[in-house]
């Protein structure tokens, strides 16, 4: 109690001094604030200024002059961006009907005084799949913002306007669609089974040359842009995940190394003005294509796959250590790794729960004995989504399909 009394006084005497301060600098100034613009600044930054009055000698308190600096907030109020309207080339329709062809999308547009020439067809870029089925993806070459065309279209079709780089990005994601089916069997050759790195992140912007940039110039790595896979999800847009194959498996080990959280451009053309993403890296996904792998899955999500053991282990061999570790598959096959001379194993389960517990179980068996964290030892196997000309709903496209992977385990 002593304390308090001895810090309580001295507090009171300070409060009231600010108080009689106040007063009187309320009575006897004026204070004036001067709003700068930008031109009347040596920067982009605006500044408040506080200014006293002029005062006469005898009654002048000193004044010091409080400066606060205003910075822009963000990248949109920067004097050096140019607006989209400005450098707009086109306008991109999206959610398209599947039956609609640019025949019809000339004749949406025209209704509602779009008028593409004669030769409208060059300038109707219609995004179609390997079979030649429509995505539901337009690019109209026209320079004039028209969002009210959209209302020509059924609902939930959306406007979207595009500037040359966008167009770019939109032809080749055009041509990696139809080529995704190659893209994919090379992907899978024997070869390119530890060479292929997974980068996630990727802004929706970037195309092939500019991963193949990213990767020259902070991992010093030359990878041909067909090497550059992209990922495709729904309406046809590209994902933000690629895969990528390095000439070499200390090449790929070394991009892993130097892609964490990298951080580059959201819009490559433009620099840093649209603000930064962050890629990451990692062998989170292999790939396998051969013969004797047509019947291995047999359509079960019941199965772990399991790579790096000795060339010469037999599935005989390979059993039994698994089931000293507490590990019981009801039936494995063996596959031979061409790419570091290993044997791989498909282990089969009878449930969900065992699948999952298993593939828990070998996280913490790689983290025991010490493994790199890019060098794979599980995964859980997937077949590729195909789709057929004569099939009208794919098996890929059901969402209760995936109901039994998502199902939840008590470990």
């Amino acid at each position: 109690m002593v304390f308090s009394r001895m810090l309580a006084i001295p507090n009171l005497r300070a409060s009231l001094w600010h108080l009689r301060h106040a007063r009187r600098h309320s009575l006897e100034t004026a204070c004036v604030f001067r709003l700068l613009t930008a031109r009347s600044c040596s920067g982009a930054a605006a500044a408040v200024v506080v200014a006293p009055p002029a005062q006469s000698p005898a009654n002048k308190i000193p004044q010091r002059p409080a400066l606060a600096v205003v910075r822009p907030s963000s990248f949109r109020e920067s004097q050096e961006q140019v607006g989209l309207s400005e450098r707009q080339e086109g306008f991109l329709l999206e959610k398209l009907p599947k039956d609609l062809e640019e025949s019809g999308i000339r004749n949406r547009l025209l209704d509602f005084g779009v008028d593409l020439g004669h030769h409208w067809s060059d300038r109707v870029l219609l995004m179609r799949s390997r079979l030649g089925h429509s995505i539901g993806r337009a690019l109209i070459a026209v320079p004039d913002h028209v969002p009210h065309v959209a209302r020509g279209f059924p609902k939930g079709v959306t406007y979207r306007s595009v500037d040359r780089y966008d167009i770019e990005a939109f032809v080749e994601q055009c041509e990696r669609l139809v080529c995704f089916s190659e893209d994919l069997r090379r992907l899978a050759r024997p070869e390119n089974f530890l060479r292929t790195i997974t980068i996630t992140e990727i802004p929706s912007a970037y195309g092939r040359q500019d991963v193949v940039h990213v990767i020259k110039q902070h991992c010093d790595v030359t990878v041909a842009p067909q090497d550059v896979v992209f990922r495709f999800k729904r309406w046809g847009r590209q994902s933000d995940t690629c895969y990528v194959v390095c000439p070499d498996i200390h090449a790929a080990d070394h991009c892993i190394a130097q892609i964490q959280e990298l951080a580059v451009p959201k819009r490559a053309a433009y620099g840093s003005l649209f603000g930064a993403a962050f890629l990451w890296s990692s062998r989170s996904s292999l790939f396998l294509c051969d013969p004797s792998l047509d019947f291995s899955l047999h359509s079960s999500k019941f199965c772990v796959f399991t790579t790096g053991w000795q060339e010469d282990m037999e599935l005989e061999e390979f059993l039994a250590v698994m089931n000293q570790m507490k590990f019981f598959p009801g039936k494995a096959e063996k596959h031979h790794i061409e790419a570091d001379n290993s044997s791989a194993f498909f282990m089969y389960f009878n449930n969900m729960t065992t699948t999952k517990a298993t593939m828990s179980k070998m996280k913490k068996l790689k983290r025991r004995w010490r493994m790199k964290v890019q060098m794979p030892l599980f995964a859980y196997p997937r077949r590729v989504d195909v789709h057929r000309q004569h099939e009208d709903r794919y098996e890929d496209a059901d969402s209760a399909d995936d109901s039994e992977v998502d199902e939840p385990v008590m470990y």
